[in-house]
């Protein structure tokens, strides 16, 4: 059975440093594990901060290329994660917090 292309779903802006290490601790733990991940930061690594719109453009295509969204801890905080779950969960997507993913795949 083919692992699922996960979608890393989390605060980024009013984060410091827009939580790129939380983003990429989380990256590398499921890329450690096999799977295939998207991260909004290495889709958006050319926009400034303040160019939020493009960057949900491009989230929100590359979500919908993946089968299970992932969501960190501190998803509820932003608006854009919330946009992100919400258009997952109401097209039928499987969507984790992070610590349940792992706990269900860990043997």
């Amino acid at each position: 059975m083919n692992k699922p292309k996960l979608y890393i779903s989390g605060a980024i802006t009013g984060k410091p440093d827009l939580n790129r290490t939380k983003f990429a601790n989380a990256t590398k733990t499921f890329r450690d594990l096999g799977y295939i991940v998207v991260n909004p930061h290495e889709i958006c690594y050319d926009l400034k901060e303040d160019e939020w719109n493009q960057c949900m453009r491009r989230c929100i295509i590359a979500l919908m290329d993946c089968d299970t969204v992932i969501l960190l801890d501190d998803w509820q905080s932003s608006t854009g994660a919330t946009v992100e779950y919400q258009l997952a969960f109401g097209i039928g997507m499987e969507v984790f917090n992070i610590d349940l993913f792992l706990k269900c795949i860990q043997p």
